[in-house]
């Protein structure tokens, strides 16, 4: 009986063709085989954009053009050359962050120096905060609308208003000044011989969102501040003892938990996914409005129009790419924003969130996964929720009290040791309370006589709650300290430890810079 051949022998579909390879193709290999082909890496992404826009803001704070400026262009130049001709892209993109703060320097702002010089003027603008109110006198923060006299004269954004014998003035209010204008080490004021009171705030734009405020009990205030940013708060002190006065200043925060309220009941109403985009902008947009339209609040609504737009368009941005692109439109429009300190803190928080603190989660998520399995009963699940959300909050959190930590000294020299913990006691309240104002407010604009009264009641409690809470926190030892100013250095070089942290080992490596520089800080003051 004839043998089978090997080719007989062989199962069907077994045999060696010229598609597969035969049985030396790569395909085949052995995985211990190092001479085996890996399927190709994924190229991480390196944009060019933060580079920049972080020069073009760096630039801007310059006291004013550097010789040489004008050498930007050849520089970009070469940036690009030494990027796609040597393949030297870290270069090239030095290179460019040079050639941005060259050509940042060009618009750059430096603040107007104290004078002796005054001028009678008059404007017309609106009241954003009141500082003290008497039979006689009265003193509020005011952002310009218009200037009636002298024509040609441009007055910064807002100015302190000084009035003897004043209406009772509110946040809110439109009322036109009339009186001598100076400036100190302080910064621009009017002393007023006249204040009238043209549009009480019932009858201005925002008329809606006053009236409902003023169904609220003994934390109006409060509230006023925390959900549109207006007026300054009796708790105001407690906040800034216990390093919560980012809960009271409106910025990306509040826009992004707005939002992430916003896109939720969206969904929950079966929104098409377009359309919950669109609306999603829109109500940022509103809330941005809303709230006056400051720098923080301004840069977070670009970064939520960069986000949106491209997740209309099917794509994934980087991480640094929204809040670098919203920076440099802001400065672009107005080079002044970036000596602000309210704007450099809020991005500074942005970039410490977005760099460290998103590596510390992705940590905490590959280390101590905290998921439930799908048996588990929903109590353990909201235990496990509950857990992954504090401790990702103090990762955040973290992230962002280190990133500011340098600018609080410089501007404020001061330092909160217990911020994180304090944020992270406080924290809840205030989610809290903007998820319950923020729908309130809308409803009860839309509807005056409408059935909110249970979710008013649940506001005021989480208002009170948070008062609590920052009372508290201030009264912890050592909640406010005195600090130097750390050294231009110092503060050039810290952004370097926010770069990215793949694993256990770069994270230590990351807490042991920062504790270098800590103690580099203090010796070298």
């Amino acid at each position: 009986m004839p043998q089978p051949s090997e080719r007989s022998a062989r199962p069907h579909g077994d045999e060696p063709s010229q598609r597969e390879g035969g049985p030396d193709s790569p395909d085949d290999a052995p995985l211990t085989n190092p001479d085996a082909v890996e399927p190709p890496q994924p190229i991480p992404a390196r944009p060019w954009l933060p580079w920049l826009a972080f020069g073009i803001v760096f630039g801007a704070l310059a006291p004013g053009p550097l010789p040489g400026w004008w050498l930007a262009p050849l520089l970009a130049g070469i940036a690009m050359l030494i990027a796609v001709r040597l393949a030297m892209p870290w270069a090239g993109r030095w290179l460019l962050f040079l050639a941005a703060c060259l050509a940042g320097t060009a618009i750059a702002q430096p603040q107007p120096p104290a004078t002796d010089q005054t001028r009678l003027v008059a404007v017309t603008g609106t009241v954003s905060a009141v500082y003290w109110q008497s039979v006689w006198s009265a003193g509020a923060r005011t952002s310009i609308d218009a200037v009636l006299t002298p024509e040609r004269w441009k007055p910064p954004d807002q100015l302190f208003v000084h009035a003897g014998r004043a209406p009772l003035l509110r946040p809110g209010d439109q009322i036109e000044a009339r009186g001598v204008w100076s400036r100190d080490r302080r910064g621009d004021r009017i002393d007023a011989v006249e204040v009238t009171i043209t549009t009480p705030r019932e009858r201005g734009p925002r008329a809606a969102a006053w009236i409902a405020f003023a169904e609220l009990g003994e934390r109006r205030d409060l509230a006023e501040s925390l959900l549109i940013g207006q007026g300054r708060p009796p708790e105001r002190a407690d906040f800034r003892a216990s390093g919560l006065s980012h809960v009271l200043a409106v910025s990306g925060m509040h826009l992004a938990l707005a939002a992430a309220l916003g896109a939720w009941l969206l969904q929950a109403l079966g929104m098409p996914w377009a359309w919950r985009l669109g609306l999603l902008a829109g109500l940022c947009a509103g809330y941005a409005w809303l709230t006056g339209g400051s720098p923080a609040t301004m840069r977070a609504l670009a970064m939520v129009l960069v986000v949106t737009a491209a997740a209309a368009t099917g794509r994934e941005p980087h991480r640094l790419g929204p809040v670098s692109l919203a920076a440099l439109v802001l400065v672009l429009i107005d080079p002044g924003q970036a000596r602000d300190a309210g704007f450099q803190l809020s991005l500074a928080a942005v970039l410490g969130i977005v760099t460290l603190g998103m590596d510390l989660v992705g940590l905490r998520k590959r280390h101590l996964g905290l998921q439930p399995w799908p048996l588990d009963r929903p109590t353990w699940r909201g235990f496990l929720w509950c857990l992954r959300t504090t401790i990702d909050g103090l990762l955040v959190g973290a992230a962002a009290a280190l990133a500011t930590a340098p600018l609080v000294a410089w501007w404020f020299a001061t330092a909160n040791p217990w911020g994180v913990l304090a944020t992270a006691v406080a924290g809840p309240c205030a989610t809290a309370a903007l998820w319950l104002g923020l729908p309130w407010l809308g409803l009860t604009s839309l509807w005056p006589d409408g059935p909110w009264t249970g979710l008013r009641f649940l506001l005021e409690i989480s208002l009170e709650s948070l008062a609590r809470a920052a009372a508290w926190a201030a009264t912890w030892p050592g909640a406010t300290v005195p600090s130097p100013p750390p050294a231009a250095w110092l503060m050039c070089a810290w952004p370097l430890l926010f770069i990215r942290c793949p694993d256990l080992r770069t994270a230590a490596m990351r807490l042991g810079a920062v504790a270098g520089m800590l103690v580099l800080w203090m010796c070298f003051r």
